[in-house]
């Protein structure tokens, strides 16, 4: 399945999730949700790893809010209480799918994705091309930078510099470091940017693409059935 259209049907069905007023469409899209499950129990410890700070937090702030309205609210404890939970069933069951979705898929297959689309448009806008290509450096060098600053501040802590706790403190030292931290990696810059420019960068028309992941007519007519099925399943159910 095409990248895109496998993120236009997890955002459907999380819409569809949070828009579930009703009982009978709600547990259906558990119903749903627990089918994911079995599916793809190979990534349940994936699954638990990442859902763990959820089971606590949702919870607490609904018991937090359902004794928060009984005090303001002129509803009856019990439909406080079918709500709240109601709407921590559907915070979770949101969640849920997409934490699936966030563990099989890639976020740089996404911007591949979208360059193909863009390359078999058969469009040529500069502008457009470099947009894409700034997005897909930032993930690709992220990890990188975030390690080195990581490296930097556990530097900090070996040569036993004073740890900064008050949030003010912390602002004004991230940004007296950073003019530092962006010369120690202007180097590295250039040598991307010189492969940049041995690849052709801003001379060729347009970047080609690979893998080119084409989106095909049976990706289309998926998103378009889990379309129309939740649209009838919210009308008619």
């Amino acid at each position: 399945m095409n990248p895109i259209a496998r993120l236009f049907i997890y955002i459907l069905f999380s819409i569809s999730i949070l828009i579930s007023k009703s009982v009978n469409i709600l547990s259906i899209n558990v119903s749903i949700v627990f089918l994911i499950f079995i599916f793809k129990r190979s990534s349940l410890h994936l699954f638990w790893e990442r859902i763990k700070p959820y089971l606590i937090y949702l919870p607490l702030s609904g018991f937090l809010f359902f004794i928060i309205s009984t005090q303001i609210s002129s509803k009856s404890i019990s439909i406080i209480f079918i709500d709240i939970l109601m709407a921590t069933i559907r915070l979770m069951a949101m969640i849920s799918i997409m934490t699936f979705y966030i563990i099989e898929t890639k976020s740089q297959n996404i911007l591949i994705a979208i360059r193909s689309i863009w390359f078999s448009s058969g469009l040529n806008i500069y502008w457009i091309d470099k947009f894409i290509l700034f997005f897909e450096m930032t993930i690709r060098f992220f990890p990188s930078i975030h390690a080195n600053w990581n490296q930097t501040e556990k530097s900090q802590k070996a040569l036993s510099i004073k740890k900064r706790n008050s949030l003010k403190d912390k602002v004004f030292y991230t940004a007296k470091f950073i003019p530092d931290f962006i010369l120690l990696n202007l180097k590295k810059t250039d040598v991307i940017i010189e492969n940049m420019s041995m690849r052709g960068l801003g001379t060729e028309k347009r970047r080609s693409i690979y893998p080119y992941l084409k989106f095909k007519a049976i990706d289309f007519f998926l998103c378009l059935i889990v379309l129309t099925s939740i649209i009838m399943v919210h009308n008619f159910a």
